[in-house]
């Protein structure tokens, strides 16, 4: 059975793939020549708001 959409457009799986995406883009950033700390504070939070998601929706399926 497909997963249910979420706020009308991303699944749980959809949400998970776009953290690790975002994961391996900064860890390459850190360990590279990287850009600048604006930049990476950006997706950063962008990160923790992608996990806070995920986390609220693991959660509230439990429920």
């Amino acid at each position: 059975m497909a997963e249910p959409r979420l706020n009308g457009t991303a699944t749980l799986d959809e949400l998970r793939r776009e953290h690790r995406l975002l994961d391996a883009e900064i860890d390459h950033i850190e360990n590279g020549p990287g850009l600048a700390s604006p930049q990476l504070k950006d997706m950063k939070r962008k990160r923790l708001e992608l996990r806070d998601q995920i986390t609220r929706i693991e959660r509230a399926a439990q429920d």
